[in-house]
């Protein structure tokens, strides 16, 4: 079996590198989704057995400002994988978020919902997304949330830097939704590729996150408080809680980010991700000094 991954220097592409051993990746240097036609003549002469899209354009606040750029990536680089998928005959594992919802739901969101963007990232992920659906029928689509790992740039490592430069933060508290820690979704998406649950998880979209639902602010402070005990931080910080109004940025962001984890597939993996034991991970990693 030959597996293709689409993305090689994210936190996710990252962590596929060490469960997709044998994998290839594709990062800018061989073929980025900016030019789809590209991709998708590239993937028809590689012929992998299975494709696994974890490239994206993910700045959102960027993102309102260069949507050409991100709907080229989001959109027509999916549509191109989904493309080269469906005439060869192979999966696509395509990644996505719970950004294609408004964030009004009183409940968390389950695959079904009806999805509303309200960011151009939202809107050109959910079109990422129907271009998957439409083109190749052999698909998984893994929407998932608030992905952090123990890579620089990502929540969980920049409350660490910051809670080690300053004795008093604030973070947005009325913003809620699950965690996902990206070793949790690269080992679901190994798992996957291996054939271990193809015949339990059916093709179509499934919803993957972990553990108990939470807030930023909640989040920031379980880092901290473990990062301190962990003594990655030398002094906790005082954490503020704020609204969302009280930290405009350029991309609006859903209220309610909270996903309902598919059920299917917590079944057929047996284990459910859960991101507070994936903050400890990363915070074991980072003590031991692995990548940065």
């Amino acid at each position: 079996m030959s597996v293709l991954v689409l993305g090689s220097g994210g936190q996710l592409a990252q962590h596929l590198r060490e469960v997709l051993q044998k994998a290839q990746f594709w990062g800018r240097n061989e073929r980025s989704l900016e030019d789809p036609a590209g991709v998708e003549a590239a993937l028809l002469n590689a012929s992998p057995s299975v494709i696994v899209n974890a490239a994206a354009y993910t700045a959102v606040d960027k993102a309102e400002d260069e949507p050409a750029a991100a709907w080229r990536i989001n959109a027509e680089g999916a549509a191109s994988a989904a493309r080269a998928a469906a005439k060869l005959g192979v999966p696509i594992i395509h990644v996505s978020t719970d950004y294609v919802f408004d964030g009004r739901s009183d409940r968390p969101y389950r695959e079904a919902d009806a999805t509303q963007p309200i960011n151009v990232y939202g809107r050109t992920k959910l079109a990422g997304e129907l271009a998957v659906i439409s083109l190749c029928s052999k698909h998984w689509i893994l929407r998932t949330s608030w992905v952090f790992s123990e890579l620089d740039g990502n929540f969980v490592t920049t409350m660490l830097r910051l809670a080690n430069e300053r004795d008093r933060l604030r973070v947005v508290a009325d913003q809620r939704g699950r965690p996902t820690y990206a070793g949790d979704l690269a080992r679901v998406i190994a798992a996957l590729v291996a054939g271990q649950t193809r015949q339990a998880v059916p093709w179509g979209i499934h919803h993957l996150s972990g553990g108990n639902a939470t807030s930023w602010h909640h989040f920031a402070e379980h880092i901290i408080a473990i990062g301190y005990e962990r003594g990655l931080i030398k002094e906790a910080p005082h954490v503020d809680a704020i609204a969302t109004a009280d930290y405009p940025t350029r991309a609006r962001r859903p209220a309610n980010s909270i996903l309902e984890p598919s059920r299917v597939l917590a079944q057929a993996l047996e284990v459910q991700p859960d991101w507070q034991a994936g903050v400890e991970e990363v915070l074991a990693r980072l003590r031991l000094g692995k990548p940065q």
